[in-house]
């Protein structure tokens, strides 16, 4: 994100304005672990920083270090639950979030971070994403049942088509719930989430996956045997790369071994990682898969009552 000079100023003003020293230093050290603001701006120990010289210096570094969004999440946090006791108003603070929100972005309360407004932009990264931080995601694999046989079948033109409208349908139940299509390889790919619930928005968007799939089978699937997929919800750490190089990270091999092993059609497969955290509505509709002594998996599959 580009900082223009109207954030930093407002910014400046409303750290500068508030506290003292002290407790400035006190306050950044939450992003940044140990941070020295007397070596950072290059004065002695026995001179004083002035305020806004400090708070300049802060807001310079923050900005570098790519953190802006995270500093103005956290000085909201100290305006809602205080610091050390003491309850802040920081000055400016309404004209500062809404610049932000002009710049395409909006403040998701649950999460208590900002993240890209998707009716303005959707990026992979939702604007927020670090290169070379680590995350703990969930991930959502699909893949359609039968592909070589398929193109084998009715040849590489009609397929692609078909697995167009299957990658938009994935799109359409994902993007809604703030998930991420990360990777595509033509029969399949893998969608990511993050923030706030994002095993029960995963869990829903392959809920809905299969749903949708259904209602395209009976209404526009050229094939007379229809459109197959399996789904995979798996979750855990991945380290964020703008190249992509994530998509081999052991997290996402892993997903991809569950679904060799256990991927059945139209079925979604929960791993042990994310059932304990569903809530109950959607759990309740999970049945258990036995694979192991020391090992549970659920699925999810459409179930026809006569």
């Amino acid at each position: 994100m580009r900082v223009k000079a109207r954030l930093r100023t407002l910014a400046t003003r409303a750290l500068g304005e508030t506290m003292d020293v002290k407790t400035m230093v006190h306050l950044i050290r939450r992003l940044f672990g140990t941070y020295d603001l007397n070596e950072r701006t290059g004065f002695p120990l026995s001179v004083p920083i002035p305020n806004r010289t400090a708070a300049q210096q802060i807001i310079d570094d923050v900005v570098s270090a790519g953190l802006f969004l995270d500093f103005v999440a956290l000085l909201l946090d100290i305006e809602r639950l205080g610091m050390s006791g003491r309850m802040y108003r920081f000055p400016r603070m309404t004209l500062l979030v809404n610049e932000i929100l002009a710049l395409g972005y909006r403040y998701d309360d649950g999460a208590r971070v900002f993240v890209e407004d998707t009716s303005i932009r959707t990026t992979r990264n939702w604007g927020v994403l670090k290169e070379g931080e680590s995350y703990v995601m969930a991930f959502l694999g699909v893949d359609v049942v039968g592909n070589t046989k398929l193109v084998k079948q009715h040849g590489n033109t009609v397929m692609g088509e078909l697995y167009a409208a299957v990658r938009a349908l994935i799109v359409e139940c994902c993007e809604k719930r703030n998930g991420r299509l990360w990777g595509w390889e033509g029969d399949g790919g893998v969608v990511a989430f993050t923030f706030e619930e994002q095993n029960q928005r995963a869990a829903l968007s392959g809920i809905e996956l299969l749903h949708e799939l259904l209602l395209y089978n009976l209404t526009e699937c050229p094939l007379k045997q229809g459109l197959h997929l399996r789904v995979t919800l798996h979750n855990g750490a991945c380290e964020y790369s703008e190249s992509g190089s994530e998509l081999k990270s052991d997290t996402i091999k892993r997903l991809w071994q569950i679904d060799d092993a256990f991927g059945r059609p139209d079925t979604m497969i929960v791993t042990d990682s994310v059932f304990p955290s569903l809530e109950r509505p959607i759990a309740s509709h999970l049945r258990r898969l036995n694979v192991a002594a020391d090992q549970e998996y659920y699925t999810y599959s459409l179930r026809f009552v006569d």
